[in-house]
């Protein structure tokens, strides 16, 4: 994973994720997610296992979780507790401290993929059949509304990716998104993100305001990263007014759970 971070050198970054380093370099791990000092988990081709990698004790943890939040300009402590922020590198990062993580600090990194997948990768997967693809992508090139739901980590970002794929080059495209993780190829494409609030209660920027705010970027086609709590769904009917079609995710276990959403 290639860090980029403006005044930071490459190996000292590194040095300060402590015993988490080598899964960070890793590519073959594509998630890291540490529960405690004790017990640091691993997504590797699909698979969670728990590794032999521990910390030292919970401040060591913290002082790491510290650092990475400092180097995306955002604070967590007792009275700002959680953290979801994205890396230079666009990684992203969740971290909760005590005193809502009840047995020590949880730290999730789901690490950016440098080269995302294609059709084919997932027609290999199992993931839908070439006659599947066929079918969206037709969908798509018709300028339907299309939802990719699924459950947590069940590769929602990754589909729905693929399915932006199909999008002619020459559509103006906005992309929103509470952390960034798309990977469009076309060239006019407007990348917007979500800003939580500060250490005052203010400024926050939600995806239901961006979504309404791209209705004046003429866009012809809204790429919506995740709708969560159904609060974006309202939004639909003016993007449809605006024949501006919308392609979203939502996590959900059933097809018919999401569209009652």
């Amino acid at each position: 994973m290639a860090v980029r971070i403006p005044g930071i050198n490459i190996d000292e970054y590194y040095q300060q994720l402590g015993p988490i380093e080598p899964l960070i370099r890793d590519d073959r791990v594509t998630e890291v997610m540490v529960n405690g000092n004790d017990h640091v988990y691993v997504e590797m081709a699909g698979k969670v296992v728990l590794t032999n990698i521990k910390f030292v004790d919970e401040d060591q943890l913290l002082n790491v979780i510290q650092f990475i939040v400092r180097t995306v300009g955002r604070r967590i402590d007792e009275h700002s507790p959680l953290c979801d922020a994205r890396l230079a590198d666009g990684s992203r990062v969740n971290a909760v401290i005590r005193p809502l993580a009840l047995n020590g600090p949880l730290l999730t990194i789901r690490k950016f993929s440098r080269d995302p997948y294609q059709v084919e990768d997932l027609i290999r997967f199992g993931t839908c059949n070439e006659a599947g693809f066929g079918f969206l992508k037709a969908a798509v090139l018709s300028k339907a509304n299309i939802i990719v739901s699924g459950g947590t980590g069940t590769g929602k970002t990754t589909f729905l990716n693929v399915l932006s794929g199909f999008i002619p080059v020459e559509d103006r495209i906005v992309t929103i998104e509470d952390a960034a993780e798309l990977q469009l190829h076309q060239e006019h494409v407007c990348r917007l993100e979500t800003r939580p609030k500060d250490i005052n209660g203010e400024g926050e920027i939600t995806i239901q305001r961006l979504v309404i705010n791209s209705l004046r970027m003429r866009p012809e086609r809204i790429v919506v990263g995740e709708c969560r709590g159904g609060s974006t769904f309202p939004c639909a009917p003016s993007a449809s007014r605006l024949r501006a079609p919308s392609t979203s995710s939502a996590s959900s276990a059933a097809c018919a759970t999401a569209h009652a959403r």
